[in-house]
């Protein structure tokens, strides 16, 4: 017989006040992916189980949720080569009494933290989005404008390329302590998409002043408690953390002009 291991599912439908864990113990192979294993779960033994994914490349981030108390990608994370550590910015997670978890040997899959629960591992990311919206994360010049829209310098580049890498997870606000106790806080990731407009060569003046004037608002960068929770758990090194000191900087280098 080959190897097994038992998950520990997070459960509740709409509706239910409480939670529930069931436990699920599967066959593995060698290279299979938590996410793997929760099509093996929903194929084979509960079809109700509901958690979302699209593309299975890490390149999507919709398959974000908390793996052994850390958010994570289920889609990068291999069953036998999972990290138990928890990096030490990153608060505990907690949605409910697991009961009788064997940390050695038994993965607990739980939801996003810090989102409401639609069904099991399903979240509402609404108001992620508006988050996201409310910070305008696109260009703003007009159509067939010149250059220098088309054109940049590798060092411009250089600037906002690790913020081209955000893949919209929410694995950072789930993370995130502040995000946990204010529901208005822009959250990291929306904060480290307005910094790639900030900063990138091709955004306008006028831009810039409608990002920062959202932005510097008491549930934007002033918010941010610098935890730095939401670069520990980040699949793609954004480092979002680092984008709001950045920010920071910009505001105190800004002011002091005047």
């Amino acid at each position: 017989m080959g190897q097994e291991k038992t998950f520990i599912v997070f459960r509740k439908a709409p509706g239910e006040d409480q939670p529930k864990y069931q436990r699920y113990t599967i066959p593995i192979t060698p290279s299979m992916t938590i996410l793997e294993a929760l099509f093996y779960i929903q194929d084979h033994l509960d079809t109700t189980l509901a958690f979302r994914y699209a593309c299975r490349g890490a390149i999507c981030g919709s398959c974000g949720m908390t793996i052994n108390k850390l958010p994570q990608l289920a889609c990068n994370i291999q069953v036998l080569s999972l990290d138990k550590k928890i990096p030490q910015q990153v608060p505990d997670l907690v949605f409910g009494d697991v009961p009788n978890w064997d940390k050695e040997n038994e993965i607990l899959i739980e939801p996003l933290p810090n989102m409401e629960i639609i069904k099991d591992l399903v979240v509402d990311m609404a108001p992620f989005w508006q988050f996201y919206r409310e910070v305008k994360p696109f260009f703003d010049k007009e159509w067939k404008d010149v250059a220098p829209e088309t054109q940049q310098s590798p060092k411009e580049i250089k600037e906002i390329e690790r913020l081209i890498y955000c893949i919209l997870c929410a694995a950072c606000v789930g993370a995130c302590p502040v995000n946990a106790k204010n529901k208005e806080y822009l959250g990291p990731a929306a904060l480290a998409k307005s910094y790639r407009f900030l900063a990138d060569s091709r955004s306008t003046k006028e831009h810039r002043e409608e990002i920062e004037k959202r932005i510097v608002l008491q549930d934007g960068v002033p918010a941010c408690e610098k935890v730095f929770a939401c670069n520990a758990v980040c699949p793609k090194g954004v480092k979002p953390g680092t984008a709001i000191a950045l920010i920071r900087k910009r505001m105190e280098e800004r002011d002091r002009t005047f």
